[in-house]
This record gives structure tokens, C-alpha cells and sequence, in this order.
């Protein structure tokens, strides 16, 4: 149990006042019995010292105690040492980097990581929406690491509570796609016409299968078969040396060796036999690379991406090659396929971003409704007549 006294009790040249003012001493032991580290916190009245002392006991017990001095690390020595520690991906790596050293580190670097309150997550948020970073960057994507950050300063106890938890942020919703601003099936075949021709295949790829960029440049002709393609990795890119380079990485919201399957229908599959026909494979079997059969950077097939839209006579439109991926899904979704469906052929890594982004394009079901409530109300025999 813990024990409280004044310290000048205990000397032999003792005030001997009964109240002299001077400080109370709380001793206690950390958990593990006699082998537990013996430890003292002062306080200015007996009251303070003894709430304290019945407080830490009761941590022990619940399993809730919290080492002193294991929040007292610097909030920029904790960030690094726990990046170098997770298991994730390059690029994933990359981006929290980016962050924690662009911003959390220069705001909050110098605290101690058990000092960081709530207002100090607020107050580094406006910082970052006042120098010119987007609400959705600020609030959604940089969100992610530091919550990841905080959630395990407090498993490893060196924390009671995130801040991040208690801040008040405002919730950022995912932008919900306006399907008036998409191409139709027509301008799709004109970008595609518009592309050079043995990167046009990307195009039926992604408006026909909903693929991402990095996927369509990892596609192999080993990954076609009856019907489907088996989508396993993806291209990034990634600074080595100074040089950008594609790299393979898992697919996004997945870890190494998982896959996920995409039906091809089959105008797609008949531009994949023409484009095989024509422009066979590249180094490793890729269906696009570049003219000496490398492999292809995700900017540079951007850039080429956006020269067939002015091209194509839609110099005015905002198309990316990420529009083709919503052409995909609000297409599906319109046509009455399933959310869950979709997403699962999109890779999202739950419906719940698919329905914030495309749940506003299913298709109407009140008729549908309306025919089943009329059924299971008529045979209550309900009677709507006047009283």
C-alpha cells in the first residue's frame, strides 16, 4: 500500500510543529510486488497526497498504472522510433514521413509526449489549414498517422488518453462523385482513340474494370484467364538515388500476397486480344511499357493520359485517369449492380467508402418498395376509409 508522510517528520532535526507546511510525500511501489521500482510524488496538502496514493493502487490493480517516465520522451524521438518499427508499406512509409517531419515535428516535435493536449492537435490543424493545405489533407489523410501514433503511446502505456481522440476536428466526409461530370460510353471510346496506340488498352481497363493506374501498369497477361483477371500487385513510384523508378508494391488497403478478382467483360477482353495481337508485352510480361519495353511511371502515363483528353476535344474537362475508375462504379452501381459487389471489384478496403462515394447513385427502389409494403398490407387488410 502506499504510504504518505511528511519528510520532515522523519529527520532527526524535525520542525516538530504539527503544522508546519510542509509538503506530503507519497510512496508507492509499480507493479510486479518487492520487485517493482519504488517511487515518490510530493503534493502541498495530505489530501492531494493521499487521493494520489489511493489513485495509483487502484491503477495497479485495474491494470491501468502508468509509468511516469515513460511519457516523458520527446514527441519528435518517439514519431521516428515508431515509424522505423511499422510494418507498412514504402510508400505508405513515405507519405508518414513526409508528414512528421513537414509538420507534426516542427509544431509539436520539441514536447513531451505525455504534455500534448487536445489544443495542441487543434491548434497544429489550423496552423497547417492556414499555410495552404487542403481541409480533406489536413483533417482525413493526416489524421491517419496520428491517430496510429497516439493509439500506440497509449497500448504501451505511456499515455492515459490520446489527444488526438479528445480534440474537437471537424469530420471530413468523402467527396461524393457527381456523376453529370463523367464521360459517357462515347467519350470514353474517343479518349481511347485519342491515346497512343499501345497504351489504349489502359483506357477499356480502367473505364471497364474500374482499375487504378499502378494497376494497369502491373498487368500481366498471366493474369488473364476465363474471363476475369487476378489483380495482384501494383506499380509506385519511388525516389531511389534521386531517380523516380517504378517499384511493385501490394495493392492498396492489402498486404503482400493478397488479390483481389475483376470480371472482364467482353468488349474489354477484345481489346486485350487486339492489343496483345498488335503490341505484344513488355520486359516481365507487362501489357504497357515504355518503347524500350520498361516499365512505366504512373506521372508519365498521366501526362500522356491528359494529352489525349485535349486531343480528344475535351480540353475544357477536369478528366483524369481516375475519372474512368468513377465511370466504372457509377456505371455499376446505376445499372443495379450491388455496393457490396463493387467494392470489392473497386478494392476499397471497406463499403463504407463506397457508399460515401457512390451510394447516391443507386438506383431508385421506392416502386420496388412501395409493391412490397402494398403486399404485406393487404393481407392485414388495413382499411384507409374515412372515420
Amino acid at each position: 500500500m502506499a504510504t504518505i508522510f511528511q519528510k520532515c517528520r522523519i529527520k532527526d532535526d524535525s520542525c516538530g510543529r504539527s503544522r508546519c507546511g510542509h509538503p506530503w510525500t507519497v510512496r508507492y511501489r509499480e507493479p510486479g510486488g518487492r520487485s517493482g521500482s519504488q517511487r515518490e510524488k510530493t503534493f502541498p496538502t495530505k489530501r492531494e497526497a493521499r487521493d494520489y496514493g489511493i489513485k495509483a493502487e487502484n491503477d495497479k490493480r485495474e491494470g491501468r498504472y502508468l509509468d511516469p517516465n515513460a511519457g516523458k520522451i520527446l514527441v519528435r524521438d518517439y514519431s521516428r522510433e515508431w515509424l522505423s518499427r511499422r510494418a507498412i508499406k514504402e510508400t505508405t512509409r513515405r507519405n508518414y514521413r513526409n508528414f512528421f517531419e513537414n509538420h507534426l515535428i516542427p509544431r509539436l516535435g520539441s514536447k513531451m509526449l505525455c504534455n500534448v493536449m487536445s489544443s495542441d492537435i487543434e491548434k497544429m490543424c489550423h496552423a497547417m489549414c492556414e499555410a495552404g493545405l487542403s481541409r480533406r489533407t489536413v483533417y482525413q489523410s493526416n489524421m491517419v498517422p496520428l491517430r496510429s501514433l497516439f493509439r500506440s503511446a497509449v497500448a504501451e502505456k505511456r499515455i492515459s488518453e490520446s489527444p488526438v481522440a479528445l480534440a474537437s476536428l471537424p469530420r471530413v466526409k468523402t467527396k461524393r462523385v457527381d456523376e453529370k461530370s463523367l464521360p459517357n460510353g462515347e467519350a470514353v471510346a474517343e479518349l481511347a482513340s485519342a491515346m497512343r496506340r499501345d497504351w489504349a488498352v489502359s483506357v477499356w481497363l480502367m473505364a471497364g474494370c474500374g482499375l487504378r493506374i499502378g494497376e494497369v501498369l502491373a498487368l500481366r497477361n498471366t493474369d488473364l484467364a476465363d474471363g476475369a483477371m487476378r489483380l495482384r500487385r501494383q506499380f509506385v513510384r519511388v525516389k531511389r538515388d534521386g531517380v523516380w523508378k517504378a517499384e511493385l508494391s501490394p495493392l492498396k488497403a492489402r498486404e503482400e500476397g493478397e488479390w483481389r478478382d475483376v470480371p472482364i467483360p467482353s468488349f474489354v477482353e477484345r481489346a486485350l486480344r487486339l492489343h496483345l495481337r498488335n503490341h505484344g508485352v513488355g520486359e516481365d510480361g507487362y501489357l504497357l511499357h515504355a518503347h524500350h519495353g520498361g516499365h512505366v511511371l504512373d506521372s508519365n502515363y498521366r501526362t500522356e493520359f491528359r494529352r489525349a483528353v485535349i486531343k480528344a476535344g475535351f480540353a475544357d474537362e477536369s478528366w483524369t485517369a481516375h475519372t474512368l475508375r468513377h465511370f466504372f462504379a457509377s456505371s455499376a452501381i446505376a445499372g443495379g449492380l450491388s455496393l457490396l459487389e463493387v467494392s470489392r471489384w473497386l478494392g476499397h478496403a471497406t463499403i463504407q467508402i463506397t457508399a460515401d462515394i457512390y451510394g447516391h447513385l443507386t438506383p431508385d427502389a421506392g416502386a420496388r418498395m412501395r409493391s412490397v409494403m402494398d403486399g404485406a398490407l393487404a393481407a392485414a387488410n388495413v382499411s384507409c376509409a374515412d372515420s
